[in-house]
């Protein structure tokens, strides 16, 4: 194994292009990652394509998408990103891919780009219109490259939520060649906890935008009692999903390994030591406090 380079933005060099995947809504994270890349310099959001989720309100899709809306409204964007409302359900299995806006919008985005010059597709929930794209158009495992989400950890997969809800997408992401890092579920918990208290001392400065995103977090501790407790230990939750907005501000360590397969019941089954496979990059490490000042300064410039 060795280290992989994160995807690091050098002030004053062109903004990266990114479309964001997401499940807005389920619980308060991707409220915060939207937020985030939204407002950074550091990244040009062409859009966002929300989609389903067991706890989201049908059309899950299209309640998704009023949640990303609500974010957007707080923030005093210079050009905001469309909001494109994706599949409503999981990817079918035996691979069928299914069409819609949402798919439509991510391949037409990707084809201004390169193998050299990637567009990056983050994915933060179901990837059913992720690999809807995948597999309508074979050209795009050389023209982007996906940072997710997603699994409970290394070495041994898993996942309670982003790809329990679309087995077969994931599969099908996994199984492209596209480059691929994956933030997990454990370096989440180990080092994007935040109490409620924290979540306003990092952002109760930064306009209504801050103090929205700080209530979110401080409601769902309090609303969810036992399953905080279970999940961390103690009042405080991982805002899982500003996993990817590190990784893409360079904040992060990860490390690449040969990509596995993913099976039917979240486990991975690896190569052999002799076996050719794609590579896959998994976060190791976060570098948390300059992700929140990163975050509350850019949300701050950026609130109404």
């Amino acid at each position: 194994m060795v280290r992989a380079e994160p995807l690091v933005t050098d002030v004053g060099t062109k903004p990266r292009p990114v479309v964001l995947t997401t499940d807005c809504g389920t619980e308060m994270d991707d409220q915060w990652a939207i937020a985030h890349l939204a407002t950074s310099p550091a990244v040009e959001l062409l859009g966002i394509v929300t989609t389903h989720a067991p706890n989201v309100a049908p059309p899950a899709a299209e309640t998704a998408k009023k949640s990303v809306e609500e974010v957007l409204d707080l923030l005093n964007l210079k050009k905001r990103p469309p909001v494109i409302a994706g599949k409503n359900s999981p990817l079918p299995s035996g691979l069928q891919p299914m069409t819609n806006p949402g798919v439509e919008f991510i391949i037409e985005q990707s084809k201004s780009h390169t193998n050299d010059d990637r567009l990056i597709v983050l994915a933060i929930g179901a990837a059913t219109d992720l690999a809807s794209a995948l597999l309508l158009d074979p050209t795009l495992i050389d023209q982007i490259e996906i940072v997710a989400m997603g699994f409970d950890g290394w070495p041994g997969g898993n996942d309670v939520w982003n790809i329990k809800n679309d087995i077969p997408a994931w599969q099908t992401v996994m199984a492209s060649r596209a480059p691929l890092t994956v933030g997990d579920s454990a370096v989440c918990i180990k080092q994007l906890v935040l109490t409620g208290d924290e979540g306003h001392a990092i952002l109760d400065k930064s306009g209504k935008a801050g103090a929205f995103l700080s209530d979110l977090l401080n409601t769902w501790i309090d609303d969810q009692g036992s399953l905080v407790v279970n999940v961390t230990g103690r009042n405080a939750w991982p805002v899982w999903d500003e996993i990817v907005v590190a990784h893409l501000l360079g904040l992060t360590t990860a490390e690449t390994y040969p990509r596995p397969v993913l099976n039917a019941d979240m486990s991975f089954d690896h190569p052999g030591p002799n076996e050719r496979a794609t590579s896959i990059n998994w976060i190791i490490d976060v570098d948390a406090d300059a992700l929140w000042s990163d975050l509350a300064a850019r949300v701050a410039e950026g609130s109404k």
